[in-house]
């Protein structure tokens, strides 16, 4: 045998307390296998005010109380836990019996009041087969339990159970050999869920619940079953209803109890019952098909089981107006023709059981074109980076594509393949970076009211652009005696210089001034490519300087410096040209210095001179080195040369246009010797030197 009860200890004022079982002549039966709910309050009559019935030793019991009644079965053992629901709680408790009835209670043959906070232990409190006690408490005395108890058959106890300290219900267990009094069963029924087919439509109508006694019974004798609008109601036993019963909310729980006729013992379950409003009208989307027809047949039948869930449960009939419809009148098969304007047609639906109500679908029905749209037209586009492949959106396709039709109505959705557009995924955005050359688009343009929609696709083709290579920097005189030619690749269809000319054939110009020059090729596909060409200066030199190292005896030097926008090569007296602007190896004299440009703008030409003299003279009359001459000096007019002999005499001053010194002095010859020289030229430093007189 075991049991568990629950309780819980919530005052409610509507409650009537003429059966409250916190009297002892309203106890609760104890019963087996039945679970009880009850919200029990006060403490009832005073029992204990009764001379057979002393107080409990332990307890007073003046506290919201519970009465319950053991009526033993069977010889063996009793016992219970009982579990209050929260840890503040204290319960008490006292056991009376056996006995006849609730005046000659006579003492407490158990009784418990110890304190779990104090004692240090649950508050689990009951009977078992550990305890040798039979009582315990107040406060610290005692653990909350005492010894179970030896019973007879047909013998009745009594429990009384006294809330101390704390708030809340609790759970109540029992168990042991000796068996309690059965307990009904009450079986749960399917909530009710009616229409509200009589009177106003209002969410209200009458019920009679006497038909689900059959299946809350399920064949069980010697049980009554009665119903209530509140569970306290149900296991007080007080209110049952009566019919016809209207309800007073919607949805509203009805409790049901059940209670053996032969005892007290009663089990309990509930039930929701719901109030439909009836002839509903509602309204289904519409049923659009698409196509490129004005007309089309269509069965309603096809959809019905998406417009009625469960359609094979319900009568479904078809009409032409709401007001047919309403009123079961003109049925129509479920075939129809729908045309471009649109028509509603009217489903009626009927519950055969009567539990759901009967409604009315308004189904509109119509036939949509695919949108009109244009096939745009192929595009043949010029590569943007010579890779044969271009990044391009989708804007202005989507206007040629659309070809009218407001773009705000319609969605233009572009796929790289069919597949994707026939599993619309993949969509490929507003933009595209080709993969294929040539690449073929697909596109679906849908209605978004509708969803019809209509496909084309176009192909994308990317030309090549011209290609002209690289182009080095190239020259132009500034002062040119012919004009410089700047040319591209040939074979191209059309030219156009920056310089204004053009041509088909135009693949070079010539010009005379440096500076950028770019030419725009088209190709045959009319794609284009542009090139730009440096044309850098140069000109002939400006000799700034000649720098001479002379009189080294036939080992003098010359640099000579010049400036200008070239570069240039020079050579001295027609030699080979050279890089280096510097000669050695000079012999006194006259010579020609040639600078010329590397880019060909022209050769600079200039004499100049390297001052010497000779070593020796013989003036002998042989014609040859008869006079002593220093080459090149006429060259400086203002020169004056005086000759000495070597003690310091001057002997001869010589002009520089002369035809040099012939040995003499006072017209007489002077002997053999060695001779001395001053030159004074202006802005040059005084050179002096010395020479040989052989006869």
């Amino acid at each position: 045998m075991k049991k568990i009860l629950l309780f819980c200890f919530i005052i409610y004022s509507q409650i009537g307390l003429s059966q409250n079982p916190n009297d002892c002549s309203n106890a609760i039966l104890l019963c087996g296998d039945t679970d009880l709910g009850i919200t029990p309050s006060g403490i009832g009559t005073d029992e204990f005010a009764l001379p057979g019935n002393p107080t409990p030793i332990c307890y007073d019991f003046r506290a919201d109380q519970v009465w319950f009644r053991v009526e033993i079965e069977t010889t063996g053992i009793f016992s219970f836990v009982l579990t209050p629901d929260t840890a503040q709680a204290d319960y008490d408790f006292a056991v009376f019996g056996p006995v006849n009835d609730c005046n000659n209670l006579g003492a407490a043959i158990r009784c418990s009041s110890t304190n779990p906070s104090a004692a240090g232990v649950t508050g689990d409190t009951g009977l078992n087969d550990l305890e040798t006690d039979v009582n315990e408490g107040p406060g610290q005395l005692g653990n909350g339990f005492l010894q179970e108890l030896t019973v007879n058959a047909g013998e009745v106890y009594y429990i009384i159970v006294g809330l101390a300290i704390g708030q809340g219900g609790f759970s109540l267990s029992t168990s042991g050999s000796a068996d309690l009094p059965p307990s009904p069963t009450a079986n749960p029924v399917a909530d009710q869920d009616v229409c509200d087919d009589f009177g106003l439509q209002d969410g209200f109508r009458e019920f009679d619940f006497t038909p689900l006694d059959v299946d809350i019974l399920l064949g069980q004798t010697g049980v009554s079953v009665t119903y209530h609008e509140s569970l306290n109601d149900a296991n007080i036993g007080v209110n049952a209803l009566t019919f016809p019963y209207v309800n007073t909310s919607n949805p509203q729980e009805i409790f049901v109890r059940a209670i053996r006729n032969d005892s007290d013992c009663t089990d309990y379950t509930e039930f929701i019952i719901t109030v439909d409003d009836t002839t509903v009208v509602t309204d289904a989307d519409p049923v659009i098909i698409c196509s490129e027809n004005a007309t089309e047949s269509f069965d309603f039948e096809t959809v019905i089981d998406v417009l009625v869930p469960n359609s094979a449960n319900f009568n479904v009939t078809y009409h032409l107006t709401e007001a047919d419809a309403e009123n079961d009148l003109n049925l129509q098969g479920s075939l129809f023709t729908a045309t471009l304007v649109e028509e509603t047609y009217f489903i009626k639906v009927i519950d055969p059981t009567g539990l759901s109500c009967e409604y009315v679908i308004s189904a509109p029905l119509f036939v949509a074109n695919p949108p009109a749209i244009a096939t745009p037209q192929d595009l043949f586009l010029c590569d943007d980076d010579f890779d044969g492949f271009l990044n391009l959106t989708f804007s202005d396709q989507n206007m040629e594509v659309l070809n009218g039709l407001d773009p705000t109505l319609h969605q233009v959705q572009f796929y790289s393949s069919s597949t994707d557009r026939t599993g619309n995924q993949n969509a490929l955005g507003t933009s595209i970076t080709t993969t294929q050359n040539p690449q073929r688009i697909y596109v679906r343009v849908t209605e978004n009211r509708t969803s019809c929609f209509e496909d084309v696709a176009y192909s994308i083709t990317v030309r090549p652009r011209p290609i002209l290579g690289v182009q080095d920097d190239i020259i132009v005189c500034i002062d040119p005696v012919a004009p410089t030619r700047v040319s591209v690749a040939s074979g191209f269809d059309f030219y156009e210089w920056s310089t204004s000319e053009m041509g088909a054939n135009l693949n070079a110009i010539d010009i005379d001034q440096p500076g950028d020059y770019t030419v725009t090729v088209t190709n045959n596909f009319g794609c284009e490519s542009s090139l730009t060409i440096t044309a850098l200066p140069s000109d002939i030199a400006t000799l700034d300087d000649i720098i001479t190292e002379d009189f080294r005896n036939g080992d003098n030097t010359a640099e000579f410096i010049v400036s200008g926008p070239g570069e240039y090569e020079f050579s001295v007296d027609n030699g080979p040209f050279q890089n280096s602007n510097f000669f050695s190896g000079l012999y006194k004299g006259f010579h020609r210095v040639r600078i010329r440009d590397k880019n060909g703008c022209g050769t600079l030409t200039q004499q100049f001179v390297v001052l010497d003299y000779q070593r020796f003279f013989t003036p002998n009359g042989d014609g040859f080195h008869d006079y002593w001459t220093f080459d090149g000096l006429s060259r400086f007019p203002d020169a004056i040369i005086y000759i000495y002999d070597r003690h310091g005499k001057l002997l001869h001053q010589m002009a520089p246009e002369g035809v040099g010194w012939d040995g003499t002095f006072v017209n007489n010859p002077l002997p053999s010797s060695t001779y001395w020289f001053t030159l004074q030229i202006p802005n040059k430093p005084l050179v002096k030197g010395f020479f040989a007189l052989k006869r």
